[in-house]
């Protein structure tokens, strides 16, 4: 039975340096090179942070060669454990990336990284999110003809690395092209055996700077979360585990199912819950779905 109060507020424990976490050693299980980008957030609560060696593209690589099976959330804790088997650490970590279409903004990229932390030694799995519109992909489908100057700035090479590949899937896949000289050197073995090619983005991290710095701000959120310790039992990782939905319409008195009226917030340790409420109590009639259907 979870505990649960109504209406509580949450306090942050006043920590005197006894954190759990201060000290310890957690895995990063990566090939991109992603342990140089979230050591420094984790350093402020003092974890160190190792890569051991595993090969995280058996779950799913950026350029589709082997396909991602499951959820992003999914996947970071497979990675993470991955990481625990390989380093004998009882603490992993690893982020999983989505970058396309926004969900709210659909003719605009953005990437959503989540990054997963999990403690063997109390048994709690901390997942957090961060969306950005702040990203660099672009993509290009061009013959030997055509120019390719606005798109790779649009793509700001060399600044962000490119992939190139012949559009029906033949060949070779060049990755990490990264300046002028092997992009020409690619381009010029590609166009032998194919009259159409696709370049794009390299969205692997440790060639995109700007999902660079979105694992680094998930990396942070994921640290100030872990930061926090439960009220009740403290265990490490208090934070915002689902929403409240329903307020009603200011005119019509409709229950706008839709409208989110507060927030869950709960341990992964003792299971114990406090709801926060917005201040916002009622939905306008252009918000309500009887309203304004």
């Amino acid at each position: 039975m979870k505990e649960f109060a109504p209406c509580g507020e949450y306090k942050m424990l006043e920590m005197n340096g006894a954190h759990p976490y201060r000290g310890v050693t957690a895995a990063f299980a990566t090939k991109l090179l992603k342990e140089n980008v979230v050591a420094p957030a984790f350093a402020n609560l003092e974890i160190s942070v190792v890569a051991p060696e595993v090969d995280t593209d058996l779950l799913g690589t950026f350029t589709g060669e082997i396909p991602r099976v499951g959820t992003p959330k999914e996947v970071a804790l497979k990675k993470a454990r991955l990481g625990i088997q390989a380093s004998g650490l009882p603490y992993g970590i690893a982020s999983e990336g989505s970058i396309g279409p926004d969900v709210v903004v659909p003719f605009i990229n953005s990437d959503i990284e989540c990054m997963a932390w999990v403690d063997t030694a109390r048994d709690i799995e901390i997942v957090e999110f961060h969306r950005s519109l702040d990203v660099v992909s672009a993509r290009t489908v061009v013959s030997s003809a055509d120019s390719l100057d606005e798109f790779l700035k649009s793509a700001d090479f060399p600044h962000h690395s490119l992939i190139a590949r012949a559009e029906n899937g033949s060949g070779e896949i060049y990755k990490g092209i990264n300046s002028f000289e092997r992009l020409e050197s690619a381009l010029k073995a590609l166009f032998k055996d194919s009259s159409m090619l696709v370049i794009e983005s390299d969205l692997r991290a440790h060639h995109s700077p700007s999902r660079q710095r979105n694992i680094a701000a998930v990396a942070e959120k994921l640290v100030s979360r872990l930061s926090q310790l439960c009220v009740k039992c403290e265990t490490p990782g208090w934070g915002e585990i689902s929403y409240l939905y329903g307020l009603e319409c200011r005119e019509c008195r409709n229950i706008e199912e839709r409208a989110v009226r507060g927030r869950v917030m709960g341990c992964e340790g003792c299971e114990y819950q406090e709801e926060v409420l917005n201040e916002k109590k009622f939905v306008e009639p252009a918000e309500c779905g009887v309203c304004n259907p």
